[in-house]
């Protein structure tokens, strides 16, 4: 039986190590951008498309297919292990073999090496998912973090000395092998593979249904996510696809690292509990509030901030990518609350209905992207010229990748309202982005007024806004601690349990002072009646 405080506890692990991601990605993106050419960066983008659809297809969905069973042996995890890097093997040798078409499709030489380099990280990643698996299992989040997070810490430290001595964007490449590596061996050392059981064609089969559908619905957000940029990158040149991918990439950074903590945290916790649906519909409204009260204003933050955001992460030669990156940043809401209701339908079991949907999204995404292109002479038409790139013809794709992530949206609100809580869909309307809002017009709008305030005093864009996050930050963090009803009942929910895991070493070292003094008072009496 799950508990409330072990899931929050979790759930703050995983908070951590999403935010070492977040920050060390920002960081890296903001170096890399100033080392790197935009023709490098778009040239990158694609291959990272490449990469993201093997490793889509790497593990055959067989990790999660361990995380969804309530109970599973160990002939199980051996199974997945088999049949990952199977996969991950065919893939490989399927990319070794067609690098030179995709070189030539984007005429772009340089992928053709590249693309036989950086595709070793499927064999990585297929190695570690049933490991990875078993921690999630276990809630074993603090572990994860080093494998994960600390590893991409170092992962882009290592980018960064590699773009700094002239490797353009294979520094990008030989930072991604580090970080896929060195996460295989931490997660393998963590959780080894039972390899002497071996494993039944029984307990293969106990796993390949969910992950097969599973794998279907991956390829359907894999082009939501990576695909986009390969059609992208084939309707305009290299420079431009650079500045698209960066301003893509940056929206979704929180939104991807969100998803992944409420996804590798939610979903064993929902498992657990789903011998209820009312048990079920209090973990996934209850998440679902707790995630749009941080990200509502968030995304209103970053809107409104976007100018000095690109000058801090990208610098004065992106500042092109500003309104490009404001249309991305109103997709976050929508996006992280459909992802978190594909976390919803793949633990009820409806993957087939999930990968319908899915489809039909990925259609209409694609269609809507292209309908965007070619309205590009009236964006452009109807625009300030913000650079040799010509950046507005972006506007009209992104607009369209905004209307598909509404409509995806409104999809997965239908089918939670006919399929799983018919009874209480009504309460996740509106009820979940209450708080969200709120925070959002009495906290992020003061902060636009200070901003402006502060600009009397000092010129600088970049200090004014850090001054800004320092004292907002600051804020923040007070209240949490001392008044956390101030943000709101979700905060207020989780407040006490959270803060209970940074008082246990504390208590550990009063109660070892206690047993050490007890000990000695012990020894003291037997000294004394001897």
């Amino acid at each position: 039986m799950v508990k409330k405080k072990q899931v929050i506890q979790s759930g703050a692990w995983q908070m951590l190590n999403v935010s070492v991601k977040v920050f060390s990605q920002f960081a890296y993106y903001g170096v890399m951008a100033r080392l790197l050419s935009k023709s490098e960066l778009g040239i990158f983008a694609l291959l990272n498309s490449f990469m993201n659809f093997g490793n889509m297809l790497g593990d055959g969905g067989m990790g999660d297919a361990l995380l969804q069973r309530k109970e599973i042996e160990k002939r199980h995890v051996n199974a997945a292990f088999y049949s990952s890097l199977l996969l991950a093997v065919i893939i490989y040798g399927a990319v070794y073999v067609l690098a030179p078409w995709a070189a030539d499709f984007y005429k772009e030489p340089q992928l053709t090496s590249s693309l036989r380099i950086f595709s070793v990280i499927f064999l990585f990643a297929a190695m570690y998912s049933a490991s990875f698996a078993q921690l999630q299992r276990k809630f074993a989040f603090k572990k994860i973090f080093v494998a994960d997070g600390i590893m991409l810490l170092l992962s882009n430290i290592l980018g960064i000395v590699l773009a700094y001595n002239g490797y353009g964007f294979m520094s990008l490449v030989w930072s991604q092998i580090f970080y896929f590596g060195a996460e295989m061996i931490l997660l393998l050392y963590y959780a080894p593979i039972p390899l002497k059981l071996g494993a039944t064609k029984q307990h293969w089969k106990d796993l390949i249904g969910y992950g097969t559908g599973l794998t279907f619905i991956r390829l359907n957000t894999y082009i939501v996510n990576f695909g986009i940029v390969l059609e992208v990158g084939k309707l305009v040149t290299a420079a431009v696809l650079g500045v698209f991918d960066r301003s893509f990439r940056i929206m979704n950074i929180p939104q991807r690292f969100l998803y992944d903590m409420v996804q590798r945290v939610m979903m064993p916790a929902m498992v657990k509990k789903n011998d209820g649906e009312k048990g079920t519909f209090v973990v996934f409204s209850k998440t679902l509030s707790l995630i749009n009260t941080g990200l509502i204003p968030l995304t209103l933050f970053l809107i409104l901030f976007s100018k000095p955001i690109v000058l801090i992460l990208l610098g004065k030669k992106w500042l092109e990518a500003v309104p490009l990156l404001q249309i991305f940043f109103l997709n976050l809401p929508l996006r992280t609350t459909a992802s978190l209701g594909d976390t919803l339908m793949r633990v009820h079991g409806y993957i087939k209905l999930n990968l319908i949907r899915k489809i039909q999204n990925s259609v209409i995404i694609i269609a809507l992207i292209y309908i965007g292109y070619v309205l590009k002479d009236f964006c452009v038409a109807h625009s300030t010229p913000t650079g040799k790139d010509n950046i507005p013809q972006l506007y009209g794709i992104a607009w369209g990748i905004f209307i598909s992530t509404f409509i995806s949206y409104l999809m997965m609100m239908a089918i939670i309202k006919r399929r799983i809580f018919p009874a209480d869909w009504k309460k996740l309307v509106f009820k979940p982005y209450y708080n969200g809002v709120l925070l959002a017009i009495c906290g992020v709008l003061p902060c636009l007024l200070a901003y402006y305030g502060l600009h009397y005093f000092i010129k600088d864009d970049i200090i004014a806004f850090c001054v800004l996050c320092a004292v907002a930050g600051l804020t923040g963090l007070y209240l949490f601690i001392k008044k956390p009803k101030v943000l709101g009942s979700d905060i207020a929910y989780i407040q006490a349990d959270f803060l209970q895991m940074f008082k246990k070493k504390k208590q550990k070292g009063k109660h070892k002072t206690a047993a050490a003094t007890a000990r000695n008072g012990t020894t003291n009496n037997i000294e004394r009646e001897a």
